[in-house]
């Protein structure tokens, strides 16, 4: 076995608090020393400018596409590595990813903070507002802007960015609670914007709800182009002891990779810089289209732009059915393509009827080719399915993961909590939800965000959930939300496998605590669910349980504590008649039981 060697990056000439770019000097020693190294940093702070970075095409997953992207630290092609940051501070300047990893093995990536000096969104004040208008003070310094023709423009240190480049909205964090303030959502704003003075900017448009001055507005107004750590087609990766204050669009990105584990990373705001609420442009963990087993463990979510977790795959769309084994596809969502490591020989892929999304069969694939960044041929060693046709969807199950998440503190961010679409096993327990939407989604579609991966073995218990669903995003049905999309759902056709959600407390304020659709084996037991008056209720659906297309539910032993709302069960399309609703109450003991 080869010894690893410790390398002091002091030794190189790398040293902290210097003011001078790092990016030359880090690339020289990690190409110096490929493999079997132990790289420990002095502790300090380390700068890198996105004008001195790796260019180099890459398709990031759900990410705008925009080459050639930029890489500030690079491991490419290296194997049994360990970069130890020491507790140092990497400030980055403009668009780049911070630290790469491509088609490497046994990497460690430990005891870093990633920041900017000036962030890639923006956060601000709300200092007066009305139905028309909202005034909000944005500091100067930190997130340096102008209005020009009526049109709020921000800038860096090598970069502009037009605040209605993307998204025209802004987040709104209370002031009091520093949560997503309540029933808001994303707030949208017109293209005519006013500098009043120096660091205060007139939003017009229609806002209802009318933001409350006082609150914290935050802005996203890149694109999302560089993750904050991208890993792709790399094996057995951990990243340990990492903080990110900021990110230039999802926090980490993995595609395509084979076992990960995350242990003590922190999405959350530098505070000592004054920011109050803003961490991330976008996910945290986008986990697509990886294999083997994930990890993710006492890990800090919050002030994050979206999902602080998703696992999922990338579902292609079938255009062409060219011979008995051979079709031609496309990749169907704009932010995921071009990935020509999408299947290889011996992958098992199965075939998804495009309306009920059930499989028609799985076949081994024998090859696969890009034509373009989105169409492809694969060539299958069986005959395809005889019930497969042109609008049906490929899934891939090896690039399939299983995850175990436990003891995270999921904090208040835009839109949901975790989101799992995998046939592979998952546990998540002994976590802590104040997500704004949805705590849990269990997802999987094939028809508009194309993020495969329908449930065959989930394990929710044990976990903690504050006050969620404040705030209505997609998908958010429930406190729990298993909610594929299916445009055609069929009592015999379920989606989801095997879901069992057990010892686990709910503070509701609300009716809705479970949604599910088209699932099959459906257990909901030994919970608690305890009435909060932190937030008048406002949700659509008037149940406690809501099912609809389930099979083999077992709901039973569950307390309810205070006058939680609804108290009952409401099912839809669970009987042979299409569409036929029924609705049970609890028994007289307290105590919920349903058997279906």
């Amino acid at each position: 076995m080869t010894p690893i060697q410790i390398i002091y990056a002091k030794d190189l000439g790398i040293l902290p608090n210097t003011n001078k770019d790092m990016t030359h000097l880090f690339k020289s020693m990690l190409e110096a020393h490929p493999t079997h190294t132990h790289f420990i940093l002095e502790k300090g702070t380390y700068r890198f400018s996105s004008d001195y970075a790796t260019q180099a095409h890459y398709y990031f997953s759900n990410t705008d596409q925009d080459n050639p992207r930029h890489l500030s630290i690079f491991i490419k092609d290296m194997e049994n590595i360990i970069l130890d940051g020491a507790g140092s501070t990497f400030i980055y300047a403009g668009q780049t990813s911070p630290i790469a990893v491509d088609t490497s093995r046994n990497i460690t990536i430990q005891n870093i903070i990633i920041d900017w000096d000036i962030p890639l969104s923006a956060e601000g004040k709300v200092i007066a507002s009305c139905k028309e208008w909202v005034d909000m003070r944005i500091d100067t310094k930190q997130f340096p802007h102008y209005v020009k023709d009526n049109q709020l423009w921000f800038k860096g240190e090598n970069w502009e960015s037009y605040s209605n480049v993307l998204y025209n909205t802004f987040v709104q964090f209370d002031q009091t609670t520093k949560k997503l303030a309540y029933r808001t959502g994303d707030l949208f704003y017109s293209e005519n914007h006013e500098q009043l003075e120096d660091g205060l900017i007139r939003f017009h448009g229609s806002f209802d709800p009318i933001p409350t001055p006082g609150n914290f507005g935050v802005l996203r107004h890149n694109k999302r182009l560089h993750p904050g750590l991208f890993l792709n087609q790399s094996t057995n990766l951990a990243i340990h002891n990492v903080i990110l204050h900021n990110t230039g669009g999802l926090g980490i990105l993995t595609q395509f990779c084979d076992t990960l584990s995350f242990s003590n990373v922190r999405f959350e705001p530098n505070q000592a810089k004054g920011r109050r609420v803003l961490t991330g442009h976008d996910d945290g963990l986008h986990l697509s289209n990886n294999k083997g087993h994930i990890t993710v463990a006492n890990c800090w979510f919050y002030g994050l732009m979206d999902d602080p977790i998703n696992v999922h795959g990338t579902s292609l769309r079938i255009t062409e059915l060219v011979d008995a084994h051979t079709v031609k596809g496309i990749f169907a969502h704009h932010q995921a393509i071009g990935f020509d490591c999408w299947a290889k020989e011996g992958h098992d892929i199965s075939f998804i009827e495009r309306l009920s999304m059930a499989s028609c069969g799985v076949r081994q694939a024998k090859s696969f080719i890009l034509l373009s960044p989105t169409e492809f041929v694969l060539t299958f060693e069986g005959e395809l399915p005889e019930d497969i046709q042109v609008g049906d969807a490929l899934e891939n199950l090896t690039n399939s993961p299983s995850l175990l998440c436990r003891h995270n503190y999921f904090g208040s961010c835009r839109a949901r909590g975790v989101l799992v679409s995998t046939p592979r096993k998952v546990v998540i327990e002994n976590n802590v939800f104040d997500s704004a939407g949805s705590a849990i989604l269990v997802a999987g579609d094939a028809n508009a965000w194309y993020e495969s991966g329908a449930c065959t073995d989930v394990l929710i218990c044990g976990n903690h959930f504050n006050e969620c669903v404040t705030s209505m995003y997609q998908f958010c049905e429930g406190i729990i939300s298993i909610c594929p999309e299916v445009p055609k759902p069929e009592l015999n056709k379920p989606f989801h496998r095997n879901i069992r959600i057990v010892d686990n407390t709910f503070m509701a304020f609300d009716y809705s605590v479970l949604y599910a659709l088209s699932t099959k084996g459906l257990e909901f037991s030994h919970n608690k669910i305890i009435r909060s008056y932190m937030y008048k209720p406002f949700g659509d659906h008037k149940h406690m349980i809501n099912l609809e297309y389930c099979q083999d539910v077992r709901i039973e032993n569950n307390v309810l504590l205070g006058d939680v709302l609804g108290q009952d069960i409401h099912t839809k399309g669970m009987l042979s008649t299409e569409n036929h609703e029924e609705t049970f109450p609890i028994n007289s003991t307290g105590t919920l039981q349903y058997f279906a």
